[in-house]
């Protein structure tokens, strides 16, 4: 490959010489022979390196030509970060480390960061380090912070201060005033969300100790006015996993990306590259720390650091932002950006941009912690290797163009090593840090402003609240959903008395069937206010979202409205006056009860099925030794104000007495009847058996079924976490009795399931190693190239032609199609249809089936590009659920072109062999976020045996005629 980068002449010739010219081009480090891409350079052997710098400190000269060395050309460095200065009795990282960071080959686990920072804070006193809560695995997540010794001093009298900042209805303007006089910035940066995006660890680990010891005036400024907070390791279980996999594979070695050895399968304990999106459903430990953290201290602006385009972008996307982040906010992001961008071009360092990438629309990401609470939220992309040698890289055109946006582009062809990567993002911060440090008043000023407006607009604009009815079905849920919003910081009230309030038609939303046309609250509901500091993130997760079709393709979802996606009854209230309601502020967990509803012990106990996110769970809880049998029509029992529909649960009275099912129901917010022996013997009813779950995973994408993981441990439900290479060594239908295959990513086909990672790579074996512990975990092999082969394919057709039932979740339904498993089913290619992540509402096709027993009707699902799902002849008698007709089909996001996708199948459930297969195309355990839909598989699972349709009385009169005809 030959380098031709935009860069002069001169340059060229350099870096031509590096890689062509013989030894004494290339200064090779210890223990080293030439290879074919230099991990040292020569370019600054006729610099003469200070050992004083201009402001009179003491600097490392030796620790600067390393810093020289690894860096691959003079414009990727600059003079704030191209030294090291030196503090009497204060650690350096190479008196630490014994190298300086940015070393070829090197990266460094969580507990050797802490290690390091345990030094620096234990050698500074303008460094303070704790650990925080734990992660999955048993690590800590870290805080270090950086200032001046006087702000460390008094740190929780700066903490109480940005709360009082928070909250304008008890901090006057004048009282912010006068706060904000000499309080510090707070500036948080999180390095290592993304395991694979291995440099900005390697990044805050040097930028902690420059703020904390250089007496450069920038850095001294910041340093006075600022607070400079780091998380040294985002996700520490998976950073520990991808570092040991590299060293394991000696990822030093990886020249070009070809080299690279694909990574390793898992990252965190469930979660991969999703852990950027996991902010409003909190499953993760991290997610739920990050939250915390900002709760705790209530600081102002965060940057997250990631890795993946030249050289150096700067977020602000390209829009449309979230309409629910405060205007202020969205200038403020445009206001760093562009300081950033000026600043680091002003050094003379090329691909230095931003208006790209992103759109700031979805809500969700790690860093909108932030931006959903008034605070400034921002995130780095940076021309990482991942592996830590310096590697050949070619960037693509479509960021090297010349733009008003990216006026000094990147190269198009470049030799990058992990010091490039450091020397750029630690500059970036320290300008960042430097104009918040320099500006602070203002910065803190509008953090308060925009806590006011949102306080305002509650009590000005409508909804002014939303009504949760705390009598309602699915009661767990609506305990869950209420408890994530408080875990959010986000206010919520109980009613102490009842009153009517405004008519739906002035609330902006349609009455539901059989209620009155007005709307009333009762005493017990619960009650969000619009008028909380946190009251546009609070509108954000109740209203609906509406995605400007013209608008930029989206980066992600663009749906998430949460009574819609918990397919819960949540009221708008449009009347003011529902703000002077007597009510009082929930401060304990929402557990709402269940209900037993009949006075004496009946012969049966008749639990009405629901459909809600918590039923696989409550099942599991009562055990196999507790009998329940499924009523398959519907039922009227003692207690009952009307009849239940079909899908009820029958539990002898003498296998759980008042007591047991009383506290039962209560924890899983249940209501239970009766009914005598005479009545249930002629009910249709099968007796369920607790199935062998199989979770099957492929190599090439764990992402999903990894939160399929977290809900079945967190629920209690046993499973045997399969992979693709063993399933065509195992006799499925002996050892399982349900196979669930979860989605295997966007823009998977079958083929490319079945085929998996490249055998050329391989073998690559995933199993325990006694030197990196961190391996081998959740599931084994001994080469992950290959996928399932045509072995797993018959051994899955023949688990469900044996008895067996195959549960297929999006894109994984893609496999029995394209191979034929199933005739007379297809992909559809939908034409202009765009779903990019919506709530759509789907209906119930014909005639009573098992997988939508406790839900209405029509009710909402989640679609994300499909896969979309077609059926012909005999097939289409199979398609349990729906897309709803074009005028009632969107629901909230964006459904371009919506035609394409009404009436059309959304998950089909047919019966092969003795055994059945259900295949979905909408997303029903999207991201533990779906948790509305979560009841279809869970049907699926414990129905697993009693998956046929149940016609009604009309049907089987129909079928009657018809034979008597024929």
């Amino acid at each position: 490959m030959s380098f031709r980068p935009f860069i002069p002449s001169a340059m060229l010739a350099l870096v031509a010489g590096l890689l062509f010219v013989s030894a004494p081009a290339v200064a090779q480090t210890p223990d080293t022979v030439e290879v074919a891409v230099p991990q040292s350079f020569d370019w600054h052997l006729e610099r003469t390196l200070p050992e004083t710098a201009r402001w009179g400190q003491a600097l490392d000269t030796a620790y600067a030509r390393d810093i020289l060395s690894w860096t691959t050309a003079a414009e990727f460095t600059n003079s704030l970060v191209d030294h090291l200065p030196l503090a009497e009795g204060v650690v350096t990282p190479m008196e630490h480390f014994g190298y300086a960071i940015g070393q070829p080959g090197t990266l460094h686990t969580t507990a050797e960061f802490y290690s390091w920072y345990e030094a620096l804070a234990g050698s500074s006193p303008r460094v303070r380090m704790e650990y925080l809560d734990e992660t999955e695995e048993g690590r800590r997540f870290a805080l270090v912070q950086i200032g001046s010794e006087a702000n460390l001093a008094r740190l929780e009298e700066i903490r109480e201060a940005y709360h009082r900042l928070t909250d304008p209805r008890e901090t006057s303007e004048a009282e912010m005033e006068e706060l904000i006089e000499d309080l510090p910035a707070i500036y948080m940066v999180f390095s290592g969300l993304h395991s694979p995006e291995t440099g900005h660890p390697e990044v805050t680990a040097e930028l902690a100790y420059r703020v904390a010891v250089s007496e450069h005036p920038m850095v001294r400024e910041i340093r006075d006015n600022a607070l400079l907070f780091i998380m040294p390791v985002t996700d520490p279980d998976g950073r520990d996993r991808v570092v040991e996999w590299y060293r394991l594979h000696d990822q030093g070695q990886a020249y070009t990306s070809d080299d690279r050895v694909p990574g390793p399968p898992f990252w965190g304990q469930y979660i991969r590259h999703d852990n950027n999106r996991d902010g409003l459903q909190l499953t993760l430990a991290l997610s739920r720390q990050v939250v915390g953290l900002f709760e705790h201290w209530k600081y102002p602006i965060a940057l997250d650091l990631h890795e993946s385009v030249p050289f150096l972008y700067v977020s602000t996307g390209t829009g449309p932002y979230n309409p629910h982040i405060d205007p202020i906010t969205r200038h403020e992001w445009q206001w760093i950006a562009h300081h950033e961008v000026t600043q680091l071009t002003a050094h003379g360092m090329p691909g230095v941009w931003t208006h790209d990438f992103f759109d700031g629309w979805n809500p969700g990401y790690m860093v909108f912690a932030l931006n959903n609470r008034n605070a400034i939220g921002r995130f780095y992309e940076t021309f990482g290797n991942s592996v830590p040698a310096t590697q050949e890289r070619t960037v693509g055109g479509n960021r090297t163009s010349e733009e008003w946006f990216r006026a000094n582009p990147p190269y198009s062809e470049v030799i990058w090593s992990l010091r490039n990567n450091v020397n750029y993002a630690q500059s970036g911060v320290l300008h960042s840090a430097h104009l918040i440090a320099r500006n602070r008043d203002e910065v803190l000023r509008n953090y308060w402003r925009k806590n006011r407006n949102a306080v305002e607009r509650g009590r000005t604009e409508a909804p002014h609240a939303w009504v949760v009815p705390a009598d309602q079905l699915r009661r767990a849920d609506v305990s869950h959903m209420l408890n994530l919003l408080r875990t959010h910081g986000v206010e919520l009230h109980r009613a102490e008395a009842g009153m009517r309030v405004a008519e739906f038609a002035a609330a902006g939303v349609e009455p539901p069937e059989g209620l009155p046309d007005t709307l009333e609250v009762r005493a017990g509901d619960y009650l969000l206010r619009a008028d909380q500091p946190y009251s546009n993130f609070l509108r954000n997760l109740m209203e609906t979202q509406d995605f400007p079709e013209d608008a930029p393709r989206p980066y992600d979802d663009v749906g998430w409205t949460f009574p819609l996606i918990y397919n819960l009854q949540v009221w708008e209230v449009a009347d003011p006056e529902v703000l002077a309601l007597k009510m009082t502020a929930v401060t304990e967990r929402v557990a709402l009860p269940g209900r037993v509803a009949v006075s004496s012990d009946p012969d049966w106990w008749v639990v009405r099925y629901e459909a809600s996110a918590h039923a696989l769970e409550a099942r599991w809880a009562l055990g196999e030794g507790v009998p329940v049998h499924t009523a398959r029509e519907p039922l009227t029992p003692a207690g009952a104000e009307g009849p239940w529909g079909a899908g009820a649960w029958l539990i002898p009275s003498e296998a759980m007495d008042r007591e047991a099912i009383t506290s039962w129901a209560d924890r899983f917010g249940l209501e239970v009847g009766g009914l005598p022996n005479r009545d249930v013997e002629a009910i249709e009813r099968n007796e369920q058996t607790l199935p062998r779950i199989a979770l099957l995973h492929s190599w090439r994408n764990t992402q999903d079924d990894g939160s399929v993981r977290y809900a079945f441990d967190t629920m209690g439900i046993p499973y045997t976490y399969l992979s693709e290479d063993r399933i065509g060594q195992t006799d499925l239908r002996a050892e399982f009795d349900v196979v669930l295959f979860p989605d295997q990513g966007r823009s998977a086909g079958g083929r490319q399931i079945f085929e998996g990672l490249d055998p050329e790579d391989g073998p690559i074996a995933w199993e325990p190693h006694p030197d990196y512990p961190s391996l081998g975990m959740h599931s084994q092999t001994s080469d992950m190239t290959g996928g399932m082969g045509y072995e797993g394919l018959s051994a899955l057709r023949d688990f469900v032609h044996a008895g067996g039932t195959l549960v297929t979740l999006g894109s994984a339904s893609t496999v029995p199609i394209e191979f034929a498993m199933v005739r007379g089913v297809s992909l559809r290619s939908p034409g202009s249809l765009f779903s990019p992540g919506s709530i759509v509402r789907a209906r119930a096709d014909g005639a009573s089936h098992p997988l939508f027993w406790g839900y209405e009707e029509e009710f909402p699902v989640f679609d994300r590009f499909g896969p979309y799902l077609g059926a012909s002849g005999d097939r289409s008698d199979d398609v349990v659920l729906r897309f709803a007709p074009t005028d009632r089909l969107f629901l909230s996001g964006l459904v371009a072109s919506p035609n394409q996708l009404a009436g059309q199948p959304a998950a089909i459930a047919t019966r092969l062999g003795d055994g059945h297969l259900v295949m979905f195309g909408v997303r029903v355990l999207h991201r533990n976020q779906t948790r509305g839909s979560f009841a279809l598989a869970w049907n699926a699972i414990l129905n697993w045996d009693a998956l046929d349709r149940v016609q009604d009385d009309e049907a089987v009169a129909d079928d009657a005629e018809e034979a008597s005809d024929g």
